[in-house]
């Protein structure tokens, strides 16, 4: 049997929405899987591992383990478009591809309910897997081992820019440098903004969004390893975005409008500039659609 899936980049918090949204992109990483005689191979780019340890075999792994199964022999071919460590959800791709995989050479035995559970217990939390599962934005929820997803349709005119600076942020350490425990009126500043984005969204108020994207939960925090993200952001403000965030952990920073993304994007590169950080912004539609398995052969 061979396979191709292609699983979508993905933006997750969107400002205040820490853990609990994320938003499909349409910028595509591609894999092919083959089964063979015996062996594991990997294609892959050389910044990436070619045993186990890597991302798109630890998924097939783990959705064979949840059928009482182990690896057969396969052969994974990877096209990885969507840049790694950038806040893109490049790791969450990989793993939903390859627990698709699984899926799929095993005669697709698994529930949505049980692929959104599982991407989402090996990812360790639900904001970029569930919009590449789904598409669209997704708001996400765990009770227990179950998990809650919520899909909205973004409307097509509301379009984002993303600068992606030359450098990496891993997501340990942007996880790491967030506090503990936070003030309660911080709390309250960001659940109230959390439900003023999907208000939004339903009401297609795009000047909601300055409002909706703010954040103080994680943002002020991980600007310590993000240069120059608050004047990439005020940057882009000025050029009239509708709302900007950081692209999850990082350092990806995103900008939702629904006109003028050039300007949104040659000012959030003068921005970067201005501040000694490389790099370049991308203007990236929302991807309705999900990811999704072909049968080759």
């Amino acid at each position: 049997m061979k396979l191709r899936i292609r699983v979508p980049a993905t933006s997750a918090n969107l400002g205040p929405g820490f853990d609990c949204i994320g938003i499909a992109l349409d910028w595509w990483n591609t894999i092919e899987v083959e089964t063979l005689a015996r062996g594991l191979e990997i294609i892959c780019p050389d910044n990436l591992p070619r045993d186990k340890s890597n991302a798109v075999i630890q998924g097939m792994i783990a959705g064979f383990k949840l059928a009482g199964r182990k690896l057969p022999p396969v052969r994974v071919k990877m096209n990885a478009e969507v840049p790694i460590a950038s806040g893109l959800g490049s790791s969450s791709a990989a793993l939903v591809s390859g627990i698709l995989a699984a899926n799929a050479l095993m005669g697709d035995q698994f529930t949505r309910a049980q692929l959104l559970a599982l991407a989402t217990h090996v990812e360790g939390h639900p904001d970029n897997v569930t919009p590449a599962l789904l598409g669209g934005l997704v708001v996400a929820v765990q009770e227990g081992k179950l998990v809650h997803a919520v899909r909205i349709e973004v409307p097509r005119d509301l379009r984002t820019v993303i600068f992606i600076p030359a450098y990496q942020v891993l997501t340990k350490r942007a996880r790491g440098i967030l506090p503990r425990e936070i003030p309660r009126a911080d709390s309250i500043y960001n659940s109230g903004r959390t439900a003023l984005w999907i208000a939004a969204l339903y009401e297609r108020r795009w000047d909601w969004l300055d409002l909706a994207t703010r954040d103080k939960l994680h943002q002020p925090y991980r600007a310590k390893l993000v240069r120059g993200m608050n004047e990439l952001c005020d940057a882009a403000r000025k050029a009239s975005a509708r709302g900007v965030a950081l692209s999850g952990a990082g350092p990806s920073i995103i900008a939702f409008t629904d006109h003028a993304d050039d300007d949104i994007a040659r000012a959030m590169e003068r921005a970067a500039r201005k501040v000694g950080v490389e790099g370049k912004a991308h203007l990236v539609n929302v991807s309705a659609r999900g990811a999704r398995v072909t049968r080759l052969k």
